[in-house]
């Protein structure tokens, strides 16, 4: 498939470094996003060989037909929507198109791509995952025709602990030091005080 100068197709095993450099160019590789940090590229190569093993999932990638260079990925995988009346859709987690090839055709391509793929597995619904701070993007996708569909709001447990006021009583304390240092692995869940 192309689209001008940009064709999709697949990922394979020989695209892993291509897509580690792009994802760590644009803060994937590290933590929820978080930049600054150092990344360990061998860990995010490892996500890769893995993503590309899973039957479940779909990597595309758009490469420039003119220079051979991956220059987006899309990752790709079937889900349902809602627990109460499942509806059938094609996720994609991410959408990522380096910079220099926006607003030329590539992330179009690659969302022509997906929509193929929905067709041919007869699913109905495409759902794109993107952050809200993302204004081109959402803009972009809203022109589309996406709609919002949910808000998913993300804390570590220890912010909500502390924001819930979430205290343990001595007992439950020295139970989770005796079961962390027994077994290596953290206990159960802990109710306090305010739940």
């Amino acid at each position: 498939m192309s689209r001008g100068n940009v064709r999709v197709r697949p990922a394979a095993t020989s695209d892993i470094s291509e897509l580690t450099a792009l994802s760590v160019d644009h803060g994937l590789a590290d933590h929820l996003g978080r930049r600054g940090r150092k990344t360990d590229t061998t860990s995010m190569a490892d996500r890769y060989v893995s993503l590309l093993g899973d039957p479940d999932r779909l990597v595309l990638v758009a490469v420039d037909e003119a220079t051979d260079n991956l220059v987006g990925f899309a990752v790709l995988v079937e889900e349902r929507v809602g627990v109460l009346t499942p509806t059938a859709t094609l996720y994609i987690s991410h959408l990522l198109v380096a910079p220099s090839y926006r607003k030329r055709g590539a992330g179009r391509a690659l969302l022509t791509a997906a929509v193929r793929h929905a067709e041919d597995r007869e699913v109905g619904h495409v759902v794109v995952g993107v952050q809200a701070a993302a204004r081109d993007a959402n803009r972009y996708l809203a022109r589309l025709g996406f709609a919002p569909l949910v808000v998913r709001r993300i804390a570590s447990v220890q912010t909500l602990r502390r924001s819930l006021s979430i205290v343990d009583s001595l007992d439950r304390v020295a139970l989770r030091r005796r079961r962390t240092t027994v077994r290596g692995v953290l206990p159960g869940r802990v109710v306090g005080r305010g739940a």
